[in-house]
């Protein structure tokens, strides 16, 4: 990774790119989606609740362009997206280590069954598959739970 990436907690004023890229890194990555929302119905909803947590929410920049970020809540990941074209650079990578800093002791996590490319980038930085569901979530996608923990 050429690029000096920057990891901080995200502001209100970083919710528009936050949303912009939750959208099209599903759109490019996950087209087979269901979406439940609107475009400007996930914008809004962003607007809403970024920022309204210290140290739940947050971002990498490169330079002054905002490109991936993550909603961490206890030992939950719940949102972990990078941008399209910053993927495979190691953005989700540092997002991830820093998720493992704030929760040394374990992390969870779901993700959909048929995203290979989040599974396998999971499942190499140590995460183990828990518990698979048949769609109990807002795209009625099947999906997958994912558990980490310090080795012992």
């Amino acid at each position: 990774m050429a690029e000096s990436i920057e990891i901080r907690e995200a502001e209100p004023a970083d919710a528009r790119a936050i949303a912009e890229i939750h959208l099209a890194a599903r759109r490019e990555a996950m087209p087979y989606l269901r979406r439940p929302h609107t475009d400007d119905e996930a914008r809004d909803w962003f607007a809403r609740i970024v920022g309204d947590r210290r140290a739940a929410w947050w971002i990498a920049r490169a330079g002054h362009e905002v490109v991936a970020y993550m909603l961490i809540d206890g030992e939950n990941l719940d949102y972990l997206y990078v941008r399209p074209g910053w993927q495979g650079r190691g953005v989700g990578f540092s997002l991830l280590n820093k998720a493992k800093a704030l929760s040394p002791r374990r992390l969870e996590l779901w993700t959909f069954q048929r995203n290979a490319n989040a599974r396998a980038f999971y499942e190499a930085q140590g995460f183990r598959a828990a518990e698979c569901t048949d769609g109990r979530n807002e795209e009625t996608e099947p999906d997958v739970k994912y558990e980490w923990g310090p080795a012992r």
